[in-house]
Parts: structure tokens; C-alpha cells; sequence
């Protein structure tokens, strides 16, 4: 018998952010995921299991990194599993683990945990010189993708920032959706981003927003 387990409300939280990020209702990810919409509102708010094969559906509907979503489940914090959704860190760091184990064949056992350590300190501090190296290039170039945002474009981010579908922005600001979209869609393009999810933390690290509190 298999041992049933709940998800957890942090995954919960990542799961509504990334729906919402992607401007989609939850009656459209239920239809693409084939669940009826009461099932699929019971496993977004955690009241039903956590299955891999659930994830799994949920992040090829939003495009998101599956292997996140399978360690929020098992208790990694919602703002991580958020992070990961666009670039699939999990997912790479795990591919990239197994292509270790991979090369290393039988001799993988013999690295202990600060030959680990010490390969990921150094991955870590070079991705954080390449994050801050794209930052500072984007404030250096003010007038290419990193431009200001119009103030409207501003306020929609600021509104998924917090969480909001399209609908709902629009009905705050009394636009219609397809407004919402389009300021959405030109910020994006403005901060030389894909998504919702990049374009808020592109404009974090501009100054355009304050990050939420924890």
C-alpha cells in the first residue's frame, strides 16, 4: 500500500504563483491537465496527494521545472521552487549530478561530502559572478531590453508580482484582460525576458520593484 502524502502549503503557494505567472486560469491548466476543476482546485490548495505523475502534468502545462516541483513536495521552500520554474535549476542540477555519476562510473562512491561541497561553492560563486555581471549590464545599457517600464507595464507587474492572474488585474485596474496581457508581454520584451516570473526578478534587480517580504 502507498503511503499517501499531502502537499505541502509552501508547494501549494508555487503552484498558484506559477499558474498565475503564466496568466492562466485554473479551469484552463484543469482541462489541459484532464482533471476535473474541483479535483485540480484540491491539489493546487494541497488537499490532495502530491503525485509525481500530478507534477509532472502540471509542469508540462506551465512549462515549468518538474524536478522543483518534486522538491517542494518533498518540503524545498516555495520562493526556490518559484526561482527554478523558468531556467529548470532543478532539473539541470540534477542532470548534471547524474552526468557525474555518469563519467565517474564505480568510482562516484569514493567522493566524500567535501569533494561535493566544494564543486558546488565553486559552481555557486561563478554563477552568482555571471548573475551579477548580466545585472550590471543591463543598468549600463538603459535603453535596450533593460528600459524603464511605462508606469501602466510597472503596475501590472506589480500586481503579478503579488500573485494576480490577468483577470484579476484587469478587473483592479479596470482594463480587459488582453490589456493586462499586452502590457505584461511588452514588459517582458523590455527587460529582454520570456516570462512573468523572469521579467519580476529582472525588475527586482533593476530597482522597478521591492522584493516581497519573506
Amino acid at each position: 500500500m502507498t503511503e499517501s502524502t499531502e502537499a505541502p502549503r509552501p508547494l501549494t503557494s508555487a503552484l498558484r504563483a506559477i499558474r498565475r505567472a503564466r496568466g492562466l486560469r485554473a479551469d484552463e491548466v484543469a482541462s489541459a491537465m484532464g482533471l476535473p476543476l474541483r479535483t485540480y482546485r484540491h491539489f493546487e490548495a494541497g488537499c490532495s496527494q502530491a503525485q509525481p505523475e500530478r507534477l509532472r502534468a502540471f509542469a508540462q502545462v506551465t512549462d515549468c521545472d518538474y524536478a522543483a516541483l518534486l522538491l517542494g513536495a518533498g518540503g524545498l521552500d516555495a520562493a526556490l521552487v518559484l526561482a527554478c520554474a523558468d531556467n529548470k535549476a532543478a532539473t539541470l542540477a540534477i542532470a548534471a549530478i547524474e552526468g557525474v555519476h555518469a563519467t565517474l562510473s564505480t568510482t562516484f562512491h569514493t567522493l566524500t561530502d567535501a569533494d561535493l561541497a566544494g564543486a558546488f561553492d565553486a559552481a555557486r560563486r561563478r554563477l552568482q559572478e555571471r548573475a551579477l555581471e548580466r545585472s550590471r549590464a543591463r543598468l549600463r545599457q538603459p535603453e535596450t531590453p533593460g528600459a524603464p517600464l511605462t508606469p501602466r507595464q510597472l503596475e501590472c507587474l506589480r500586481w503579478a508580482q503579488a500573485g494576480k492572474s490577468s483577470t484579476d488585474i484587469g478587473a483592479i485596474l479596470d482594463i480587459s484582460r488582453r490589456t493586462v496581457e499586452t502590457h505584461l508581454a511588452e514588459a517582458c520584451a523590455r527587460l529582454g525576458v520570456r516570462t512573468r516570473i523572469q521579467a519580476i526578478s529582472v525588475a527586482i534587480d533593476l530597482g522597478l520593484l521591492s522584493p516581497l517580504p519573506p
